[in-house]
């Protein structure tokens, strides 16, 4: 069996990275082609081989996530978040320092003024890097200008479940760190040492750091204002143990013809580990105690749903990029700028 999958997991990231050629890089971003395809388009590791194998694992699944289920609970409820040791700037902006004995790396944009400036934390798809997610993604270019503080974050490999690449703790399985409490830390970390405002921290990703933004979303209520998954979704473990109630905005944004986000609009949920994408932004609604507002479609191919309340605030969106593959969409290549939406969507908390 693990040969099995260790098989189907070098197949699968190997496809994921050989598909990307059809993409080009967006003539405003400082990148080469290969830097964009792998960061862009590519279909995280993690979910594309998890999908690929979703029927032979049903008769191991039962098992392996109860005992996951048990350590996730476990951590969310018994968390003790430590402080960031041996920091270091290894470049300008870019710096590296210990969690709980394993080496991160860390990214820092700061705008013209920074004191008081709200934050956002950027996490990278499976395999990629903070570097080279600032750099592909042109996020400074739209945030830094409305005076956000943007941090990149580094995911690291899990070397539990075998995986060399950096990837992260999206609450699957319990590998032998904790992003959640790094990222905390992370936070607590750059809220002090720049003046940042506490009370505006925001969090956004892709694909595979799309789906640890739904984890900081459950687990880290009282650091994020809103989170924003772009590519990502709720994996099972967290959903079968999903809070009731919740308090952090969340912004949803998938591709129709994304195969690696379940969806009940065309059966691919039946047979997918994870929850349809649907149910999910159906959840992160009703347990803010939300109610939809509206839905309309825009003519740059994206059908908006909003979720709101009295209140401003505390809101969620869903996305649905017609016609689209997994990206994280730019207006040169998709007609759709996510930059722009993201950042729309958290200034709803300003």
């Amino acid at each position: 069996m693990k040969k099995l999958f260790t098989s189907i997991l070098v197949l699968s990231l190997a496809f994921s990275l050989c598909a990307c050629g059809e993409r080009e890089t967006p003539p405003q971003l400082d990148t080469s082609a290969d830097d964009m395809t792998e960061a862009i388009t590519e279909i995280s590791a993690d979910e594309a081989s998890e999908k690929s194998e979703s029927a032979e694992s049903a008769t191991e699944t039962d098992t392996t996530e109860s005992a996951a289920e048990t350590d996730t609970a476990e951590s969310a409820t018994e968390r003790v978040v430590l402080d960031l040791e041996d920091l270091s700037e290894t470049d300008e902006n870019v710096f590296t320092c210990t969690y709980d004995g394993i080496k991160r790396e860390f990214v820092i944009s700061l705008p013209p003024e920074s004191n008081g400036a709200p934050l956002i934390v950027m996490l990278h798809g499976a395999g990629d890097s903070a570097e080279n997610f600032r750099r592909t993604s042109g996020f400074d270019n739209d945030a830094l200008p409305k005076g956000y503080a943007v941090c990149y974050v580094s995911g690291t490999s899990n070397t539990k479940a075998g995986r060399s690449y950096r990837s992260w703790n999206y609450g699957r399985l319990e590998p032998d760190y904790d992003d959640v409490g790094f990222i905390k830390a992370l936070v607590n970390y750059l809220v002090d040492e720049y003046s940042l405002d506490k009370d505006h921290v925001f969090c956004a990703g892709f694909s595979n750091g799309g789906f640890m933004n739904f984890r900081l979303a459950l687990e880290a209520q009282d650091t994020f204002l809103a989170c924003a998954s772009v590519g990502g979704d709720l994996c099972k473990t967290l959903w079968n143990k999903r809070p009731e109630k919740n308090d952090v905005g969340m912004l949803v944004v998938y591709g129709e013809i994304d195969e690696s986000i379940p969806k009940n609009f065309d059966d691919s949920a039946k047979t997918a580990l994870d929850p349809a994408i649907e149910d999910v932004i159906d959840y992160m609604a009703s347990s803010n105690g939300l109610n939809k507002q509206s839905e309309s479609e825009t003519e740059d191919g994206m059908i908006i749903s909003k979720y709101g309340a009295d209140s401003d605030k505390d809101i969620v969106w869903g996305v649905l990029v017609k016609d689209a593959k997994h990206a994280w969409y730019t207006e040169e290549l998709d007609g759709i700028n996510t930059n722009k939406l993201v950042l729309e969507f958290f200034e709803n908390w300003r």
